[in-house]
């Protein structure tokens, strides 16, 4: 939400006894931000870095003192449209991204994984989750086995599915559904 004043932001939260209470200890501003669905991924330098929602795609911040002081927030170089998106670090210390990659840049369609070894400087693979208009917020795990499990929605005005793809991360290198996983 915009009319928060002061709180208005990607707010950094964080708890010192296991989730009992929780305190804000930081807040990026980006611009065109929209509905506050920021994911942060800390930089094997130690460092954050936030990617948050916005109307051009994915905006993002920096933070070198755990999330207490932010950069100025920009557009990042990841293409997306206005909606929410998905990253988190895999066992092998790759990060693994799941955004929208549609031709016109605008519709909801087209779920792309994708994988980096330089903490998101470049992208590697890309599997093709689904390319169907009305596909929406993805999320994951990566389980011990090392398959990895996504879940996202489809037509959730309408048809009001949940879906779930299966991979690893060779299949994301390879850009096709290549293991038995």
């Amino acid at each position: 939400r915009h009319d928060l004043g002061a709180e208005s932001g990607a707010n950094v939260w964080m708890s010192r006894d296991r989730g009992e209470t929780f305190s804000r200890i930081g807040q990026a501003q980006v611009p065109q931000r929209v509905f506050d669905e920021h994911s942060i991924i800390e930089r094997r330098d130690g460092s954050l870095w936030m990617l948050v929602r916005a109307a051009y795609g994915i905006g993002e911040s920096f933070s070198s003192d755990r999330g207490k002081t932010w950069t100025e927030g920009r557009e990042s170089s990841i293409p997306q449209v206005n909606s929410r998106s998905f990253i988190r670090r895999l066992k092998s210390g790759r990060l693994l991204l799941v955004t929208h990659n549609p031709p016109d840049r605008k519709t909801r369609s087209h779920l792309v994984a994708r994988l980096s070894d330089d903490d998101g400087a470049t992208w590697r693979g890309g599997l093709m989750i689904d390319e169907r208009k009305g596909v929406s917020y993805p999320d994951g795990v990566q389980s011990p086995d090392g398959v990895i499990r996504v879940i996202y929605d489809f037509e959730r005005s309408k048809d009001k599915q949940i879906l779930m793809a299966v991979f690893t991360e060779q299949d994301v290198l390879d850009g096709k559904w290549v293991s038995p996983q």
